[in-house]
């Protein structure tokens, strides 16, 4: 917290807000790293192809497939950033007396005035833990006073952040019942206050019960431990492909047909099932797809999972969960995963 001569009046809470990084924006990303691995891949292979000879090629063409493993790890290096970080870029956000504070990189701050917020809602239920954070305003003109990277539509408002930290979610909590209590809502925590609602100007009871303390997140496209061998074994084959001209005789003309093919394989086996991830408590299981209303079951009236074959696309096949409830009812909660998410889920639920 920072103050200002004012004194504690004028007090702000500085909170680190992770953007909101929507998926298509990510997708574009890692499909423009690909690309770029796929380009640097290539022209290492035509340079240990023409230029087998000359010995700077024994350089130029491991590093060159060097840069094009890095590329093809695009997808899990950019995943294990947003795990440990929450977003690509952290902005330093402040709630204060006048609003939500927004400095901007021209070193100027926009201010959303409390008068223009209808309500806060903290979402919990986030990957690893977090706190998905949106804003729903009082009509249309407010938007003008909130951060063009903070625009992106939700059943809940505007997404201010999808990955807010649990201890940041906390504070802003805070600030906001300080400025304007009632004006925030945490979906699975309770606020109580005494007399009819009215604030307690001495003392606010601020109580929360944590929904849960335990998660175990499996996503829909989690490959088993064979695939994901072969798949790591193909790629490195690929970059072996590559270089190995530069060190030894290879004919001309068996690296880049030997490579294509590895990428075709791959571009064909891709996963093309429905996108989303089933969240396991010690009390729920829940299948919360990307897009779509998540389908929560109680452990207590699971009678047994079931796991049915699915239709077959291209060379992949996938797989369908039920749960049969203990009155006979049968829910379907996911169409179409990986067979390995879907032995993951048998595996770590028991009735």
């Amino acid at each position: 917290m920072s103050t200002t001569p004012g004194g504690p009046e004028t007090a702000v809470v500085q909170v680190r807000l992770p953007i909101h990084n929507p998926p298509a924006e990510l997708k574009t990303a890692v499909g423009c790293m690909a690309f770029l691995g796929l380009v640097l891949a290539v022209a290492a292979g035509l340079l240990a192809w023409v230029r087998s000879g000359d010995p700077v090629m024994h350089l130029v063409s491991p590093a060159l497939g060097l840069l094009a493993l890095l590329c093809f790890c695009g997808k899990p290096i950019l995943g294990r950033y947003l795990r440990r970080h929450g977003a690509l870029v952290t902005a330093r956000v402040e709630f204060g007396p006048d609003g939500f504070r927004q400095p901007l990189e021209d070193k100027t701050t926009l201010v959303l005035p409390w008068n223009d917020v209808r309500r806060f809602v903290f979402r919990e239920g986030q990957p690893n833990e977090r706190v998905a954070l949106a804003v729903s305003l009082v009509d249309d003109e407010a938007i003008r006073n909130l951060n063009p990277s903070c625009r992106h539509k939700s059943e809940d408002g505007l997404i201010l952040s999808s990955a807010l930290a649990r201890e940041e979610a906390e504070k802003a909590l805070a600030a906001i019942e300080r400025y304007r209590p009632g004006l925030a809502r945490w979906n699975s925590k309770n606020v109580r206050r005494g007399g009819f609602g009215v604030p307690n100007p001495v003392k606010r009871l601020v109580k929360r019960w944590s929904s849960d303390q335990a998660r175990t997140i499996i996503r829909a496209e989690q490959a088993s431990a064979g695939r994901l061998f072969v798949l790591w074994a193909a790629w490195l084959a690929v970059i072996a492909d590559f270089v190995a001209p530069a060190f030894y005789d290879i004919p001309p003309g068996i690296p880049l047909p030997v490579a294509v093919a590895i990428w075709v394989l791959l571009y064909l086996t891709r996963y093309r099932g429905d996108f989303g991830e089933f969240a396991l408590t010690a009390g729920t299981i829940t299948w919360r797809p990307k897009e779509g209303d998540p389908v929560l079951v109680r452990r207590a009236d699971l009678a047994r999972l079931t796991v049915e074959p699915s239709a077959k696309k291209a060379t992949r096949h996938y797989v369908s969960v039920h749960a049969t409830l203990r009155r006979g009812e049968n829910r379907p909660l996911a169409a179409k995963v990986s067979p390995g998410a879907a032995k993951n889920v048998l595996r770590l639920v028991t009735v």
